[in-house]
């Protein structure tokens, strides 16, 4: 694919002058045409350059999934301002911490009533005196708000106002909150446009899909892979304010969606529920798999239960705009079970050993490096060790470990910061779970190291519901049989149920918390294996 030079709003403009009176949003029973969005979107540009708003500013978006959200967006791409995507579960000090790292003047946020959570952690925001100076906007009364700065406008909004060029920043996003401090991830149109070209190529979507929207916008998933596809390829978009199952199997059915992307929990949440067999989902034929870890027998018990739907994994992270690697589309169920896909167009990987750097070679396991038009231009931070991510060279150390095969396919196998090291050995929580879950299929487990002064670091087993010795049992004597005695856990402790964050992935550093109360003692006894 040959890379573009053009930003996000002057693809939104292609798109407009393409199929104006088409449906852009569908939220509820609300529909919005690409027209309508042109120019409400305009309108709100012309306002805030007039109140002040200025090319290259950076803006704060805060709220869940809602037509005002998308409409921000654009009218922020439209004054070549920089929108800084904000994680609508963060509380005030996390939100402060946010607006802080990033400068943030302006802050929109999704407010549907004065006491909702977003809208109560603004509230408590202006009281603080360190906020004196920013200025919120509760974008869902946009009709109220905003036809205010519209109508003392002197302003027509002209594109031509705005001269922010591909390579200049398009957005900030936020990642890693749930295990270390959090980090602005800069990433330029040119990145986010082209990204965004490539998976509309790879899954052959066109202007007569439809996709349920279903992930949060402010992740790369949902503003890459999910709104900007959109505007490349011409989508329609059946929004929802978050995932729940049930309004998931709702929207495809009375919308006839073709299209669902998710992270695993999504996809299995919706194939385990009974529910789902009341609807009719069979309008689905594509969607995206990625965001984390998913086991091979569970994506084939997914593309089981939706027969009809070409389900590409995807290999991908925040830095990288996400897309890294995809499945291609007429690969069969048996590899794209077992691999993350193929290293997309214009984009090189690398696979380094850990200990000599050097590049392994093919089958080798080692750390994923990236390099290319994908790769963020920076970080929002000054520390040394988050800044070493992006090396001067270009490359981008992800932090992921995988290996390559002769066809250029990815197979990640874990983090290397989740890397556990044992009596010196090198031990993969992934592969420990594998081996949990066949031990007893359905299971959810989550396996970590935990500090050991003599060892370095014992294995912890999490294993979600109430404690069941029996089941430990079981599932030790099926380690034994299977792995090799260092590989298994010293701890299993059992918790009811385990945290996530917006995206339904695995709050680790909450679990972990949670695991360390219980070691101690507390509320629950832990069984320990010598």
């Amino acid at each position: 694919m040959e890379l573009i030079n053009k930003t996000i709003h002057e693809c939104f403009a292609e798109r407009v002058s393409k199929t104006p009176d088409k449906i852009f949003i569908k939220n509820n029973q609300e529909v919005f045409t690409w027209e309508y969005v042109n120019n409400i979107t305009s309108k709100m540009a012309a306002a805030l350059i007039e109140q002040g708003l200025k090319s290259g500013e950076k803006v704060g978006i805060i709220g869940l999934n809602s037509p005002s959200w998308i409409i921000s967006f654009i009218a922020l791409q439209k004054v070549g301002a920089v929108a800084v995507l904000i994680n609508s579960c963060y509380k005030e000090k996390e939100l402060i911490n946010c607006i802080e790292i990033a400068d943030i003047k302006y802050l929109f946020y999704t407010g549907f009533s004065e006491n909702d959570s977003i809208s109560t952690v603004v509230k408590n925001l202006r009281k603080n005196i360190k906020m004196k100076k920013l200025r919120t906007f509760n974008i869902e009364k946009t009709y109220q708000e905003w036809e205010k700065f519209v109508q003392r406008s002197k302003l027509k909004f002209d594109i031509e106002v705005n001269n922010s060029k591909a390579k200049d920043l398009s957005c900030i996003l936020f990642t890693s909150g749930t295990t270390n401090d959090c980090k602005g991830v800069m990433l330029s149109h040119y990145s986010l446009v082209n990204n965004a070209r490539e998976v509309v190529k790879q899954m052959r979507w066109n202007a007569k899909d439809r996709m349920c929207l279903a992930v949060p916008l402010f992740h790369c998933f949902g503003i890459t892979v999910s709104l900007m596809t959109s505007i490349i390829g011409g989508m329609s978009i059946s929004l929802l304010e978050k995932y729940k199952t049930i309004n998931v199997c709702q929207t495809i059915e009375e919308d006839e969606c073709t299209i669902l992307n998710g992270v695993p929990s999504m996809f299995l949440a919706l194939v385990k529920n009974p529910k789902m067999k009341d609807y009719n989902l069979s309008t689905v034929r594509s969607g995206i798999i990625a965001g984390s870890p998913i086991f091979e027998d569970e994506y084939r018990e997914i593309c089981d239960k939706l027969p009809n739907i070409k389900l590409q994994t995807s290999y991908g992270l925040t830095e990288a705009s996400p897309c890294v690697s995809i499945a291609r589309y007429d690969d069969t169920v048996g590899l794209k079970s077992i691999s993350s896909g193929k290293i997309i167009d214009n984009v090189t990987v690398k696979i380094v050993d850990l200990e000599t750097k050097k590049e392994c070679a093919i089958g080798e396991v080692g750390e994923i490096y990236v390099k290319g038009y994908n790769v963020t231009q920076g970080y929002l931070s000054s520390d040394p060790v988050i800044c070493d991510a992006v090396q001067s060279d270009g490359w981008l150390k992800t932090g992921d470990l995988a290996y390559l095969d002769d066809n250029n396919y990815l197979y990640v196998v874990g983090r290397r910061k989740n890397l556990i090291i044992r009596g010196g050995e090198n031990i993969s929580p992934n592969e420990i779970e594998k081996f949990i879950k066949e031990a007893r299929k359905g299971v959810e487990v989550f396996v970590f190291g935990k500090k050991s002064e003599v060892l370095q670091e014992e294995i912890v087993a999490c294993i979600q519901g109430r404690d069941n010795p029996k089941l430990e049992r079981e599932i030790r004597e099926y380690l034994e049989e299977n792995i090799s005695k260092y590989k298994i856990p010293r701890y299993f402790v059992f918790i009811d149920e385990f945290p996530k964050n917006s995206t339904g992935k695995i709050n680790e550093k909450e679990l972990k918390e949670m695991v360390d109360m219980k070691l101690e003692g507390i509320d629950c006894k832990v069984s320990q294996i010598s």
